[in-house]
């Protein structure tokens, strides 16, 4: 009887155990799921960049849409909310691959000879996506309610 009784008594040990460390493992997987969309929005938001850098860099005519380069760039992801910034830039490279300024600031329009005599014009797009993203876990100390986060892509427009 005696050994019944010393075993009757250490079954509710697990139950104590499990109530103490349930909380503390609910706490652990939320942070890391947050953790995870936060990464997962990062990677979008690249990925974003990239699909409205690459619309402008498929010809010179398409790098100065920059409206429709915004609009691929919010729209390739299914990611809601995400902003888009998008750049055209011009300049003057010497065959050893020194950029300078064209002789009009900025200038995509002039030809060639024009705008960078004795050069080569190189254009660039740039498309900086952002989103703000929050957390679930914002509550916790140490833990921020919401995360500012930017991506950049910039390529050279074919011409």
């Amino acid at each position: 009887m005696k050994r019944l009784g010393r075993f009757r008594s250490e079954t509710g040990g697990a139950l104590v155990e499990l109530a103490v460390a349930l909380p503390v493992l609910l706490v652990v997987f939320a942070g890391t799921t947050d953790l995870a969309r936060v990464f997962y929005t990062a990677m979008a938001l690249t990925d974003a960049a990239r699909a409205g850098a690459q619309y402008g860099a498929f010809n010179a005519a398409q790098s100065s849409d920059t409206a429709t380069m915004q609009t691929t760039a919010t729209s390739a992801t299914g990611v809601s909310g995400i902003t888009a910034v998008a750049t055209r830039l011009c300049q003057c490279a010497t065959d050893a691959g020194v950029f300078s300024a064209t002789a009009t600031a900025n200038d995509c329009t002039s030809p060639d000879a024009t705008a960078c005599p004795g050069k080569h014009r190189v254009i660039t797009v740039t498309v900086t996506t952002s989103k703000t993203f929050t957390t679930v876990m914002g509550g916790f100390p140490a833990i921020p309610s919401s995360i500012s986060l930017t991506r950049t892509a910039t390529m050279r427009v074919h011409q």
